[in-house]
This record gives C-alpha cells, sequence and structure tokens, in this order.
C-alpha cells in the first residue's frame, strides 16, 4: 500500500513513540502486547479517526457514549482543553487509574493532542496492549480551531456540499463559542478550559459464558 510523504512521517514518529512503551509505569504488568504485524495492519486503518465535523455533532447533542482525553501535558491541560475532557497524559496511559476509560467496549474514546502525532503515538501504545474503544481527533485542536471555531466561508465557486458543510460549521461555532469558558475572540486566542466532567464508572462488558448449566 502506497503512503504519501506526510503519512509516513506520522508513522515514522509513531513507531519512534512505541519505543517509549517498554519505559511506561507499570509496563511490565501489561503482558497482553499485540504482535509487531498485527499492530502494523491497524495502523493502515483509517476507522481509528474521527473528524472535527463529527465529533462537534457527537457533542452539541451531548452523546452520552463519547469520553474525550486530552494526552498533552498537564500545563498544556490546564490552559485549555476541550469541555469535559479528562487529561491522561503520555507517561500515564497504562496507569491503573485510567484502565476504566481507556480499555473498554463501552464508550467511544476520543483521544486529541495539538496535532494529530502525539495522539497518534497513545493509540498505538494502548492498540499494542489490545486496549479497546479508542479513537483520534484528526488534526487535533489545531483542526478543531481551524474548521469549528474560525470556519473559512468559501468562495463563489464552491460546491454545495462545502456551502453546507460551511454553514453547519458557523452554527457549531457559535454553539461551541457559546457554551466555553471566557469565550474565543477575534483573535482565535483559545480560552481557559471548563470544568472537567466528572470521573464516569466505566467498566468493561462482561464476556458470555460458553456452555450450558451442567
Amino acid at each position: 500500500m502506497k503512503t504519501n510523504l506526510k503519512e509516513k512521517i506520522i508513522f515514522a514518529l509513531m513507531l519512534i513513540g512505541g519505543i517509549a512503551v517498554i519505559f511506561l509505569p507499570n509496563y511490565k504488568k501489561h503482558s497482553k502486547v499485540m504482535k509487531p504485524s498485527v499492530l502494523l495492519e491497524e495502523l493502515n486503518k483509517q476507522e481509528r479517526y474521527i473528524t472535527s465535523d463529527d465529533l462537534a455533532r457527537a457533542l452539541m447533542i451531548k452523546d452520552p457514549s463519547i469520553i474525550l482525553i486530552d494526552v498533552r501535558s498537564k500545563e498544556d491541560y490546564d490552559h485549555f482543553t476541550l469541555d469535559g475532557a479528562i487529561n491522561v497524559p503520555m507517561e500515564d496511559l497504562l496507569k491503573e487509574d485510567y484502565i476504566g476509560y481507556l480499555d473498554q467496549d463501552v464508550y467511544k474514546t476520543i483521544l486529541f493532542s495539538n496535532g494529530t502525532s502525539l495522539a497518534d503515538e497513545a493509540w498505538m501504545i494502548m492498540k499494542s496492549h489490545d486496549y479497546q474503544g479508542n479513537y483520534v481527533l484528526k488534526g487535533g485542536l489545531n483542526k478543531w480551531f481551524k474548521t469549528i471555531i474560525d470556519p473559512e466561508k468559501p468562495g463563489e465557486t464552491a460546491d454545495l456540499a462545502d456551502r453546507e458543510a460551511y454553514e453547519f460549521r458557523r452554527g457549531a461555532s457559535m454553539f461551541f463559542v457559546g457554551v466555553s469558558s471566557g469565550g474565543v475572540g477575534s483573535s482565535g486566542a483559545a480560552p481557559k478550559k471548563a470544568k472537567a466532567a466528572p470521573k464516569p464508572m466505566v467498566k468493561r462488558k462482561k464476556k458470555a459464558v460458553s456452555g450450558g448449566c451442567g
């Protein structure tokens, strides 16, 4: 499968980031590590991504199946994050405290960072341990601001799809600026983060028991 230069760069960054797995806390407690060949196959699947538009739609209807995970540093998180997001820095990914969020099949956990690379690395680390239910916000907060908070008006020759997308994004912008703490000014400066939502009780689904009663 051919990939463009950008994809090759991202892939290389993820491979480098994957080395960090052996240095993460509690690594030895996680013995179920995915084979590299299987992981590479998973990395080629685009289904792990969610777009800014799709996330905006889910948040606007208050989709209860969504959990937002900010994998940046605490300093970046304290400066600004998406409303209700939980901070799980890279070095804490495999800690027992966060398994309930990051390894389950009940909720759709959306990982995000400033761009895509850091969240992709986090996804790879968790996927290598066969963690389930995790997705990546494509383009991260940079794309979120460019697409949802400050959408670019299409030109006069834009087709209907582009115009409809812009109208949705303009409405979404008003929605999110309205519910943000502090709002977004004309300069596009990031608002302070809203208070994070309380941690939900996340439990894994029980597997069906094979066989009948004896």
